[in-house]
């Protein structure tokens, strides 16, 4: 895959693709959190994932691909002013203007590679990014999430951590996004993501929805780039019903 960045509202995003022509579809991988918090009390200064989940696997996708690292993952130098600001990988993570980034970063690589639909998946707080931007746009041909933090609230009450009112969260959008085919992988040895929080993400859905959970013998960071050729190839709901 090529390195490359994409410059988004203010933000430089990380990336490395793969191009495949003809590109009617373009997959965009969406990382994690990364290295957000070097303790519960300590925030790190540098959110540059110490292993990033989502490229590893992005990696493995043969299809026209891209990965899409968050705000200053990478890419602290070509920010300096931006990325002294804590808040984009704590507080404000999930804000407007982040998400408002990367829904720029994706029509930019969109129009990149002249595709017409465009696959999310998103990792961990990646997974929030991809609804998120989702709820937002209508080229989204599907949707997966690996780990997805799907309702931050909840997660943060769980942890018993400080909530984030400055970011958008991605549950109260989910009946925006109820017509896209999606898929929701969370590992049965998650202690990070409670098992619950996708389910009740799933019921805030609309009926009719095409969408699923998978569970997947998986921690928050391990197991998934072994057996992400298999999940990649798991049908949606709505295409089971076709067949």
């Amino acid at each position: 895959m090529m390195a490359g960045h994409v410059a988004a509202n203010g933000f430089h995003l990380a990336t490395w693709s793969r191009a495949v022509s003809p590109a009617v579809d373009l997959v965009i991988y969406i990382e994690g959190d990364g290295f957000a918090w070097i303790s519960r009390q300590h925030i790190s200064s540098d959110p540059t994932p110490v292993t990033p989940v989502a490229l590893q696997l992005a990696a493995l996708d043969t299809a026209h691909t891209v990965y899409l690292a968050r705000p200053c993952q990478f890419t602290a130098a070509l920010s300096p002013d931006v990325c002294r600001d804590e808040k984009w990988w704590t507080g404000a993570r999930f804000s407007e203007a982040v998400i408002g980034a990367f829904d720029q970063a994706i029509s930019t690589l969109k129009a990149r590679a002249s595709a017409q639909r465009i696959h999310l998946v998103g990792y961990s707080g990646g997974g929030a990014i991809a609804v998120l931007v989702a709820a937002r746009r209508n080229d989204i041909a599907s949707l997966r999430t690996v780990a997805g933090n799907l309702n931050h609230a909840e997660l943060h009450a769980h942890h018993k951590v400080s909530p984030i009112p400055d970011s958008l969260n991605p549950v109260d959008f989910a009946a925006q996004i109820s017509h896209i085919p999606q898929l929701h992988f969370i590992g049965l040895s998650d202690t990070v993501i409670p098992p619950d929080l996708a389910q009740n993400f799933l019921n805030r859905l609309d009926e009719g929805n095409c969408a699923h959970v998978i569970k997947v013998q998986a921690t928050h960071n391990t197991g998934w780039e072994e057996q992400w050729p298999r999940l990649l190839n798991t049908p949606f709901p709505c295409e089971l019903l076709r067949h």
